[in-house]
């Protein structure tokens, strides 16, 4: 099932969610763009691309206005990969029920996206309930090969920390327990 590609903008960013394709149970956009709009400092962007059921950055940049200030080696240090994917990407995940999005999800998207901004800020990952649940997304997705080994690449960290994202993810109930050795989602 697909839908056509959704637009969200603010002052503040402009996010580019494109159609929706089924992986596992879960409709997964084939792309995702987030723009982010800095007055005067340069704006920058994004592009995350489904390929191969993983989502991965293809493209980054900083463009300067004439208004602006130089693009500096601070604003590369300050774009932290993980939570590129982790959010922007995942935020666009929904389930299997239905491609359409809703004014209100956009809204929780837009919500989502300002909170990231906010966090980008503090340099913290809140490991959250809605965090988990795009963990949980991510690893039924790929549970035929290496699901753990895909929250790993998927959020940009080691796979003793995606591991420990998993075990928390049981724990609430998001995934069912299991065997070693033997994944299921």
């Amino acid at each position: 099932m697909t839908q056509e590609t959704r637009v969200v903008e603010t002052d503040q960013f402009r996010a580019t969610v494109g159609n929706y394709v089924t992986v596992g149970d879960h409709l997964m956009p084939s792309f995702v763009e987030v723009v982010f709009f800095n007055f005067d400092e340069p704006d920058s962007w994004v592009r995350i691309e489904l390929r191969d059921n993983i989502p991965r950055i293809v493209e980054v940049g900083w463009r300067s206005a004439p208004t602006a200030r130089e693009i500096k080696s601070k604003d590369v240090r300050a774009l932290d990969f993980t939570d590129l994917i982790a959010v922007f990407y995942t935020a666009a995940v929904r389930d299997g029920r239905g491609a359409d999005r809703s004014p209100d999800q956009d809204a929780d998207f837009e919500r989502v996206v300002r909170g990231i901004l906010e966090e980008r800020r503090t340099g913290k990952r809140r490991i959250t309930g809605e965090f988990l649940q795009q963990v949980a997304a991510v690893y039924r997705a790929n549970i035929d090969h290496a699901p753990t080994e895909a929250v790993a690449r998927t959020f940009g960290v080691k796979h003793r920390q995606a591991g420990g994202y998993v075990k928390e993810a049981r724990k609430r109930g998001l995934l069912p327990d299991t065997n070693q050795g033997k994944a299921k989602a």
